[in-house]
């Protein structure tokens, strides 16, 4: 179990860890935070008061924005005019006038040790008890200074401890705390969110006649949810349920991961438990009193919001009913194409057409239903997968390892198609293994880290077997992105009688690329575009068929390829992957290629994610002991795209140290000897320093609109923005190194941080419409020449237990190595160091950039074992709850 306050795992009534100093310090900043309403308030006849000592009479914006909480807001521009120092003047005065008893000031100081603040007496010593008369005050001054001018939140907590003297009452020791924030700020971002009325109501439809959709699609019966098992189902197989059907399903289950021989039952209910969640996730936003728009094409245009967060999380071909509100007549059309916040339904009745065309401002309802073509064709992969007797084949044992290879085949140098390949040890070898199948049998996994030619290898290799002659090759991926990549490399030495591209009735054509145009089963008449399905008799013709693992399984019983390659397999949940596995006979080669370092497939269900649905088919083999043996596997070392030490902290990490950068333009680009950081804050000044990598602390608060789930963090916008102006207005002597706005890209985790920080760069110069800006996921596979990582999760109260340092998913250990992975010669990252580094990967990225001295931004203090201890020595100093003395 996890201790409730602290980062760690522990044991059930784990006494060892609870007697840790590290326990005990969260304790008391937890004792602490719950007993901050009370310390702030003045009391006893004490009253603290926080004021500023103004330079030439200069106006201040300086409230208590927070009971016990000040804020300053200055722009850095002032700032600096302040000689970066700002003067706070605590005063502490005594208003008992009834008695004319004195107080005295026992203790003051900071909380928290913190370079930029200081505490000052005007006596010089702040150890010596003050005695404070009635109606005598006396002031404290707590001075702020920097270095240099960086833009972020600069919190401290301060705290007075006083004693009260009566001759008539008792004693009263108790402190005084409040905190000082100091924004240094740009330009605000102002929030643009106005709370709207959701549409989202969850409720039940009253029963309604309904009109079918024009889409015909017959429903496979044979995998759709027993009706015994519904109950047990949408309860999340909850094991505390004593019926007899929920038993019967665990057991199914055991022993809580697949095997060879629970293989059918395992994946089958795992597909329900998620096609549940997924039921239970889009009814609660079914919507009411929407307006639709009616499209010249015969779709209905309707805004969802929160749809870009996956919530709802809708994909194209799901089903949509609508009625107008109050009706009992309802229409079902299919999500045709997703757009931002926006789907377009198409596929509808002429009649509802009608209807909202001549009446747009008409409310109406609507709720979404699960589209279950992609679940089914994963139910039939499976049971063809088992059937077959291929399943076999997904357990391969270590006696297969002990068999001696030969390979028939040796590929000369003038022969390669790629003949970078030929000087590539790992992936010549991986082309003769896959050429030669020297796994015989067991699927053969290309495992290929960032920046390796992961796809290069396996288009090299398919082309080697198509040489042979007398294969059927098919080539599946999980997204249509990465299929069209793939044929774009293997048009160049392919006819359009030998290969063919298969897109489904729904693919994107916006990301078709012409060059490939003709590969693909597509008709152009002027602007129309149309999908033309490919039928049994032509499927076989190609020699090389390429298409999405989904989309495969539409050939299952019609095309039956000799050789599968599955690219990106470590992205692909397993009952996906056999949709195109599930075509395979015993015998027939699999060629798997991914990373499983890299994000994998997701689940909204707890039950999967405890039984390994998130694990890929490429990731459990990769576990097994088999694949520590050549000829079962290559992991290709040569990584083309990053500079040394851009990749130095993911090698060590995930990697152990077996990656060689060898590109010699991410070596050699000028930009790695640049610091940006100091081009922000100096203007030029010693902005000559290597600095592949930069850390930029900036110190802030997370920020979220209304319900949302996405967070995001106005002060790293600004940051990147200003990182992005002089990337871009930085000269070299020669102009080719300049750094366009297309070379640069930003990552973050959040879509709606992704949304600011576009708006925020659209805004502010037009050119800066070309820097791509995207979560860690649509990043993943790509690269650019700068990348900017905004981390986004923050916290600006120095005195949070650990705990309270939030991370959420920024912290993954796979979509860490994703982002940090896609720059070539610079990463930039912007975040928040003292939530950061409660995780061990970003405390090596913060050090790395320390050594390099491109460590920057807002000073902050590491919490180490040292500044824990100095915190309790601070706090032992005041009086957390309030104590009387007897006189």
């Amino acid at each position: 179990m996890a201790c409730p306050i602290c980062l760690v795992e522990t044991e059930d009534n784990d006494d060892l860890h609870t007697a840790t100093f590290k326990h005990k310090f969260n304790f008391a900043l937890r004792d602490f935070e719950i007993a901050k309403a009370n310390l702030c308030g003045n009391r006893y006849g004490v009253e603290l008061s926080i004021d500023i000592d103004p330079l030439n009479g200069y106006q201040y914006d300086f409230t208590e924005m927070q009971i016990g909480c000040l804020y300053l807001n200055i722009s850095s521009d002032n700032f600096r005019k302040h000689n970066n120092e700002i003067n706070f003047l605590c005063k502490l005065k005594n208003k008992r006038t009834r008695n004319m008893d004195p107080v005295y000031l026992t203790y003051c100081g900071i909380l928290h040790p913190y370079r930029a603040f200081h505490m000052e007496d005007p006596t010089f010593d702040l150890t010596t008890f003050k005695q404070l008369l009635p109606g005598a005050d006396y002031i404290i001054k707590v001075k702020f200074k920097l270095d240099q001018t960086h833009v972020s939140n600069y919190k401290i907590p301060i705290y007075f401890t006083i004693q009260t003297v009566s001759e008539n009452e008792k004693i009263q020791v108790f402190s005084i705390a409040k905190s000082i924030v100091v924004a240094v700020h740009d330009d605000l971002i102002l929030d643009d969110f106005i709370p709207i009325k959701s549409p989202f109501k969850g409720s039940k439809w009253e029963s309604t006649k309904v009109i079918p959709s024009k889409f015909k699609y017959s429903e496979i019966k044979e995998f759709q949810i027993p009706p015994a098992y519904m109950s047990p189902l949408f309860s999340g197989l909850n094991p505390s349920r004593s019926d007899a059907t929920t038993k019967k399903l665990l057991n199914l289950l055991e022993p809580g991961h697949v095997t060879i021989n629970n293989y059918e039952e395992f994946f089958h209910i795992l597909l329900w438990l998620e096609e549940t969640c997924e039921i239970v996730g889009l009814s609660c936003y079914n919507m009411e009193n929407v307006r639709l728009r009616h499209l010249e094409s015969d779709m209905l245009q309707l805004l969802v919001p929160g749809l870009a967060e996956k919530r709802p999380s809708i994909i194209v071909g799901d089903e949509v009913e609508i009625k107008v509100h109050g009706d009992h007549t309802s229409y079902i059309g299919r999500v045709g194409r997703i757009e931002d916040q926006y789907i377009y339904i198409n596929h509808l009745n002429d009649v509802i057409l009608s209807v909202v065309c001549n009446n747009p401002e008409m409310d109406m309802d609507v709720r979404f239903h699960l589209g279950r073509i992609h679940l089914e064709r994963m139910h039939i992969g499976v049971h063809n997968v088992v059937a077959s007797g291929y399943v076999k084949n997904l357990f391969p044992k270590i006696e297969l390892a002990k068999i001696a290879v030969k390979k028939r085949y040796k590929i000369g140098q003038n022969d390669f198609f790629n003949g970078n390949v030929y000087n590539n040890p790992e992936q010549l070898n991986a082309v003769e293994d896959i050429v030669n199948n020297t796994s015989r049998g067991a699927p053969y996994l290309v495992y290929g880290p960032p920046g390796t030619g992961k796809t290069v290898t396996i288009v090299e290799a398919i082309l080697q077997l198509k040489k042979l002659g007398n294969k059927k090759i098919m080539v599946c991926a999980p997204s249509n992105a990465a299929c069209n990549m793939l044929t774009e490399k293997l048009t160049k030495f392919c006819k359009t009688s030998e290969l063919k591209r298969i897109m489904s009735q729904n693919a994107d054509l916006s990301s078709v690329h012409k060059n490939i145009i003709d590969y693909c089963n597509i008709y152009i008449d002027g602007s129309d575009i149309t999908i033309i399905p490919v039928e049994k008799q032509d499927i076989n013709k190609y020699s090389i068929v390429i298409t999405t693992l989904v989309l495969s399984g539409k050939y299952t019983g019609i095309y039956y390829p000799d050789v599968l390659f599955i690219d990106e397999a470590a992205q692909a949940r397993e009952p996906e992957a056999c949709c195109a596995i599930g075509l395979l006979s015993p015998g027939k080669q699999l060629v798997l290629a991914g990373d499983p370092q890299q994000l994998g497939p997701t689940t909204q269900s707890d039950t999967c994610k405890s039984h390994g649905y998130e694990i890929s088919l490429f990731e459990r083999l990769y576990k097994m002991p088999i694949y520590q043996h050549p000829h079962f596997m290559t992991m290709l070392k040569l990584n083309f795209r990053s500079n040394k030490d851009v990749i130095d902290i993911p090698n060590k990490l995930f990697y152990n140290n077996q990656l060689r950068p060898v590109s010699k333009d991410a070596a050699t680009d000028p930009i790695c000897g640049v610091f940006v950081y100091r081009l922000i804050v100096n203007d030029n000044v010693g902005a000559k320093h290597r600095s592949p990598i930069e850390f930029c602390s900036v110190i802030a608060k997370e920020q979220r609109q209304g319900r949302s789930p996405s967070y995001y963090n106005n002060r790293e916008i600004l940051m990147v923005s200003k990182y992005v102006e002089k990337l871009t207005s930085f000269k070299f002597d020669n102009p080719i190194f300049n750094v366009k706005p297309h070379e640069i890209g930003v990552v973050t985790p959040y879509i709606r941080q992704v949304y600011k920080i576009r708006e925020n760069l659209k805004n502010l110069k037009k050119e800066w419409n070309d820097i791509d800006v995207g979560t860690t996921e649509a990043f993943q596979g790509r690269e650019k020449r700068v990348i900017i990582i905004s981390t986004v999760r923050a916290q600006e109260d120095l005195l949070l237990y650990d705990r309270k340092y939030k991370l959420g998913f920024v912290g993954e250990a796979k979509r860490f190595n994703v982002a940090v992975t896609r720059a070539k010669s610079k990463l930039i990252v912007v975040g928040n160091p003292m939530v950061l580094h409660t995780d061990s990967k970003f405390t090596a990225l913060m050090e790395q950039a320390r050594e390099m001295g491109t460590l920057c931004g807002a000073p902050f203090v590491p919490r180490t074992e040292v500044v824990r201890e100095d915190i309790l020595r601070r706090f032992n100093k005041m009086y957390i709850k309030d104590k009387q003395i007897k006189s």
